[in-house]
C-alpha cells in the first residue's frame, strides 16, 4: 500500500523560512520529518479548497498512492512516532480520514485515502460549490468532512489528554505562533523527547508559549454612553475615579450628527492617538482584532468610519464594536460599507469587520429594565431620545444591508431576561430574520464581586486555566491607560501613549506565573471570566 506525503506550501506563512531552529527554518524542519519517515513528497500551492483536492488527487494518480499524509511545510514540531500510529491506524482500519485528536495543532498530519480526495474533489463541482472556491484554510480538509461526516470513515488517534483548551498552534504562520514555536524549540532541546503527549505538556507549562503577543485589543475611543445596562459597571467605575457621569444627556440624542459637533473634545479618544496605536499594534502583533469599545458608545466618535478605514489599511488587523444601536443612520452604513469594499482581505482569519448589536432581550419592558431607560430607582435620568428595542434591532437589519453576514444581535444572559433567552436565539437564529441567522449568546460577567451575581448558570470548567484574557487580550482607555485586564476596572499598569506595547505587555508576565502555580490576585481570585476567550 504506497503512501505519500504531500506539503502545502503557503505564501501567507509570514516566518516559515525564518531559520530561527539552531539555524533551520520550519520548513527545513517539515522536510527532514517526511524523510525521517523515508516517503515520498511532493508540495501544492493551491489558491482553492477545490484546486488544492485535484492538485492532490493528480498526484495520487501519477504515484499511484493509495493514501497520503498531508501537512503544511511550516510546521516544525511534526512528530515522527505520532504520525507512524496515525498512519498505521488509518491502514489497518481501512478509513477514509485520519486524524490525530485533542493534540495541539502542528504535531501530527492529516492521512487520506486517495479515493476519498478524488471524492472531495468531485464534490467542489456540485454539492460543496460554494466551499470549493473558498482559499486554503489549515482546517480546511476537516471542514470538508464535517460536512457530511456520516458519508465517510473517519479514525481518530486520541491523546491521552486533551490539549486542545490551551488552543496552540506550532505552525509559523503568524507572528505569536512563530513566537511560540521559538520557545518550545529551546525547551525541548533542554528537555529532549519524542512522545507527542509530552512534549504537549511542557509546552502547557511555559509561560512565554501560553502568553505570546495580543490578538485582542479593546481601545476606549468615547467616554459616553446612550444607556447603561445592569451588566456594566462603567459609570461606576468612571465616576469614582474622575467624579463624572458619563451617560448622555437629553439633548445629546442619537441620529442627528449635531451631537456629536456639539461634544467635549475630552470625550474622545483624538484620531491621531487612535492612528498612533493602530501602527504600534500593526507592528507589535501583526495579526489581531481591534475593538473599539472597550468603554463608551464606539458611533459617538466624530471619526468613527475614519478609525475603521485606519485600522483596514493593515491587512492582518480586523474591527469588531459593540453598540446599542442608537447611531446607526444609513450614512454610517454606507460608509462602512465602502470602507470594507475597498479594504483588501485579511490575513489574521477573521472579517474585516464584526459587530454586535446589544439587544438582550426580546421585549420592550425587559430591555428598558436591563437598559436601565424609564422609570424605576435604576433608570437614567435622562435617557437618550429613541433609546428603545426597536431602534436597536432595526440598526441590526441596517447593518446587515450593508456589511453582510459579519453582524450579530447580542444577548447577555442574566436572571432579568433568562425566560426570553429561548425566544431570542429562535427568532435570531433563523437565517431568514434581519441578521440572517448570526447571534451572540454571552454570559453574565460580575467584574470581579463589581455587580450582584446575576448568572443564571455555572458554566466554570472543574480545572481552572491560566485566564485567557491576560494571556491575549489589552485593553487601552481613553487616556492611554492600560489596566491589567477589563475586569480590573481603570487602574493602570502602564500607559500605551507613552510607553511601548512591549514594555505593557510584560508586565502581565508575574500574574501569568502566579496562575500556573494556582496564586491568585484578591480580583483574579474573584473573576469568572478567565475561561472566556476573544478571538
Amino acid at each position: 500500500m504506497k503512501t505519500i506525503v504531500i506539503f502545502y506550501s503557503d505564501k501567507n506563512s509570514s516566518y516559515a523560512d525564518e531559520k530561527a531552529f539552531d539555524g533551520k527554518s520550519s520548513r527545513d524542519l517539515s522536510l527532514a520529518w517526511a524523510k525521517e519517515l523515508d516517503l515520498p513528497f511532493f508540495t501544492v500551492k493551491s489558491a482553492t479548497m477545490k484546486e488544492l483536492f485535484f492538485d492532490i488527487h493528480a498526484i495520487c494518480q501519477n504515484e499511484k498512492a493509495e493514501n497520503v499524509v498531508f501537512s503544511y511545510d511550516d510546521l516544525p514540531f511534526l512528530n515522527v512516532p505520532l504520525t507512524k500510529t496515525l498512519i498505521a491506524s488509518h491502514e489497518e482500519y481501512k478509513s477514509e480520514y485520519s486524524y490525530a485528536d485533542g493534540y495541539p495543532y502542528g504535531l501530527s498530519p492529516e492521512v487520506l485515502n486517495a479515493g476519498t480526495v478524488g471524492i472531495l474533489a468531485g464534490l467542489c463541482d456540485s454539492t460543496f460549490a460554494e466551499e470549493g472556491g473558498r482559499a486554503v484554510i489549515r482546517t480546511g480538509i476537516f471542514d470538508f468532512i464535517k460536512k457530511d461526516i456520516n458519508s465517510f470513515e473517519v479514525n481518530s488517534v486520541i491523546a491521552n489528554d486533551d490539549w486542545r483548551l490551551f488552543r496552540f498552534s506550532f505552525d509559523c504562520g503568524k507572528k505569536e505562533n512563530f513566537i511560540a514555536c521559538t520557545r518550545l524549540f529551546e525547551a525541548l532541546k533542554k528537555e529532549p523527547c519524542e512522545s507527542a503527549d509530552k512534549i504537549s505538556e511542557i509546552a502547557a507549562g511555559i509561560p512565554g508559549i501560553l502568553k505570546t503577543v495580543p490578538g485582542f485589543y479593546e481601545i476606549q475611543i468615547a467616554k459616553k454612553v446612550g444607556s447603561e445596562e445592569l451588566y456594566s459597571p462603567y459609570s461606576k467605575f468612571w465616576k469614582e475615579k474622575f467624579g463624572e457621569n458619563v451617560i448622555f444627556g437629553a439633548g445629546e440624542g442619537a441620529g442627528t450628527g449635531a451631537e456629536k459637533k456639539s461634544a467635549a473634545k475630552d470625550d474622545f479618544m483624538p484620531f491621531e492617538k487612535v492612528a498612533e496605536l493602530v501602527e504600534k499594534i500593526a507592528s507589535f502583533s501583526e495579526n489581531a482584532v481591534i475593538s473599539l469599545s472597550a468603554w463608551g458608545e464606539p458611533l459617538y466618535h466624530p471619526d468613527f468610519v475614519k478609525i475603521v478605514e485606519k485600522i483596514l489599511s493593515y491587512k492582518g488587523l480586523s474591527v469588531f464594536f459593540e453598540t446599542d444601536g442608537l447611531f446607526v443612520t444609513d450614512e454610517l452604513c454606507a460608509a462602512l460599507k465602502n470602507a470594507v469594499e475597498k479594504a483588501e482581505e485579511r490575513t489574521n482569519g477573521w472579517q474585516k469587520v464584526m459587530v454586535a448589536v446589544k439587544l438582550d432581550s426580546v421585549t420592550e419592558e425587559t430591555y428598558k429594565k436591563i437598559h436601565k431607560i424609564g422609570g424605576g430607582e435604576n433608570a437614567i435620568p435622562n435617557p437618550t431620545p429613541n433609546a428603545c428595542l426597536n431602534t436597536a434591532a432595526a440598526s441590526v437589519a441596517k447593518l446587515y444591508a450593508s456589511l453582510g453576514p459579519c453582524v450579530y444581535p447580542q444577548f447577555v444572559r442574566m436572571e432579568e431576561n433568562e425566560a426570553e433567552l429561548e425566544q431570542f436565539f429562535r427568532f435570531w437564529n433563523e437565517k431568514s430574520n434581519p441578521s440572517g441567522g448570526n447571534l451572540i449568546i454571552q454570559k453574565y460577567n460580575s467584574y470581579c464581586g463589581v455587580l450582584p451575581d446575576k448568572k443564571t448558570a455555572d458554566l466554570s470548567p472543574i480545572d481552572r486555566n491560566v485566564c485567557w484574557h491576560l494571556r491575549r487580550d489589552m485593553t487601552i482607555l481613553l487616556n492611554g491607560d492600560v489596566p491589567l485586564c477589563r475586569c480590573q476596572g481603570l487602574n493602570p499598569v502602564g500607559n500605551a501613549f507613552t510607553e511601548p506595547l512591549e514594555q505593557i505587555w510584560q508586565k502581565f508576565d508575574n500574574e501569568i506565573e502566579n496562575q500556573l502555580k494556582n496564586t491568585y490576585c484578591e480580583k483574579c481570585r474573584n473573576c469568572d471570566e478567565y475561561y472566556t476567550f476573544n478571538f
